[in-house]
């Protein structure tokens, strides 16, 4: 809707900036009829012929008066044309009415100092022919000249302000392009933020799945070799029964001992799945981790103190955006070898340090750049805290302090 509204308001300044230039034209257009009108009486071909002259440079496209010398020798030879004009006409009008015209595109064609230096030769040459025609007085040659000057000077600035103004707009058209497309630009940010929210939302159900799957891998690996090795045994006991019995008590020894570990494994395994239903979002933690490394030559080490407890989506969906942008800045820019992941749990706050052990031996932080911003952001968007300072002996440490506001019950709690 800004957009459209921006284009519509876009296209209506430009059809009025290409109707500017007709109507300046068409006034001074009357200027010269009017020049034209006070010589009706004693109207004659020369007059005539100068008049056609001064609306053909007035209406010329300006790409007929280019380069700027071919435009000064039109000026020039329309100025000499009035003068002889004059002179045989014997009419001083045409040099003050026609001056009018003169000095005005002068003011408004030509720039700088050139467009001063010319209006300024215009009104001495009027005053120079006045006064060697005759025509004038002096006290009238200096009130014509006046009146050109003062009419010069009232062009400038109205032209002046014109320009002021016409900038004014462009500069708050832009800034108003500028505002559209900074607001389309934040409506995409704010979509691809979404998605990138779902996607991490899916990601760390993948990495449950991940997890869950490699669980049921390890037990069809250990408990089902384990139990099928104690079926296999199990049917061929009566046969060893009735061909050796000290063969037959060491086997069922063997198969006591089997039974035992696959039960031991299976507790083990109920005991860890247990254990991961309250911390799912521990279980997305240890698999970025083991993707990593498996991806890349860094020596990362995870450990947990204390006691975890279930966490709230949002928490955990944080953690795992701010570890996996932190590993990531770590592969890029700290060219280190070890890293050291920390998670501990109080009753009131979650505390998750990441340490490497790059080169950096600066006393004071690093510059935070975007991936540090992000990470900070994410912090102060859940309640928490960031912190980066220096790892001893050399490298860089950052801690991540999140408040607990819901602690759950301590039913829900899982010992470490």
């Amino acid at each position: 809707m800004i957009a459209s509204c921006m284009r519509f308001s876009q296209r209506f300044l430009e059809k009025i900036k290409i109707a500017r230039r007709p109507f300046r034209l068409i006034i001074l257009s009357l200027i010269l009829l009017a020049s034209l009108f006070q010589s009706m009486e004693r109207v004659s071909m020369v007059a005539l012929f100068l008049h056609t002259g001064y609306l053909a440079l007035l209406w010329a496209p300006p790409r007929w008066l280019q380069p700027t010398r071919r435009h000064i020798a039109v000026v020039t030879l329309l100025w000499v044309a009035t003068a002889l004009s004059s002179f045989a006409l014997d009419e001083s009008y045409l040099v003050f009415f026609l001056g009018y015209f003169l000095i005005g595109h002068i003011a408004l064609r030509f720039s700088g100092s050139l467009r001063t230096g010319l209006a300024a030769a215009v009104m001495a040459a009027n005053a120079a022919y006045w006064q060697i025609s005759g025509q004038l007085a002096t006290n009238e040659i200096l009130t014509y000249s006046l009146v050109h000057a003062v009419m010069y000077i009232l062009i400038i600035y109205i032209h002046q302000r014109w320009e002021s103004n016409q900038a004014q707009q462009r500069y708050f058209r832009e800034l108003s392009q500028m505002h559209a497309q900074l607001e389309l630009a934040h409506q995409d940010l704010k979509q691809m933020h979404q998605e990138l929210e779902e996607a991490t939302v899916r990601s760390l159900h993948f990495a449950v799945l991940e997890e869950r799957t490699r669980i049921a891998r390890d037990i069809h690996d250990t408990i089902g070799h384990g139990l099928t090795s104690v079926i296999v045994q199990l049917q061929a006991l009566p046969y060893m029964i009735k061909a050796n019995d000290s063969e037959a008590d060491q086997t069922l020894a063997t198969v006591l001992d089997v039974v035992r570990n696959c039960l031991t494994e299976v507790r083990s395994v109920v005991h860890k799945m247990g254990r991961d239903d309250a911390g799912l979002g521990l279980i997305a933690l240890k698999s970025l981790i083991r993707t990593v490394k498996e991806q890349s030559r860094l020596q990362i080490r995870f450990a947990t103190q204390g006691t975890i407890t279930q966490w709230h989506p949002e928490i955990a969906e944080a953690l795992y955006r701010i570890l996996q942008e932190a590993l990531t800045n770590i592969i890029r820019h700290a060219n280190a070898s070890e890293v050291e992941v920390s998670i501990t749990e109080s009753e009131e706050e979650l505390v998750m340090t990441v340490a490497d052990n790059g080169p950096f031996r600066s006393d004071s932080s690093p510059q935070p750049g975007f991936g540090i911003m992000n990470m900070m952001a994410r912090c102060e968007r859940i309640g928490g805290s960031f912190e980066l300072r220096n790892h001893q002996p050399h490298g860089l440490r950052m801690t991540i302090r999140i408040p607990l506001v819901n602690p759950l019950q301590e039913g829900e709690k899982i010992e470490r």
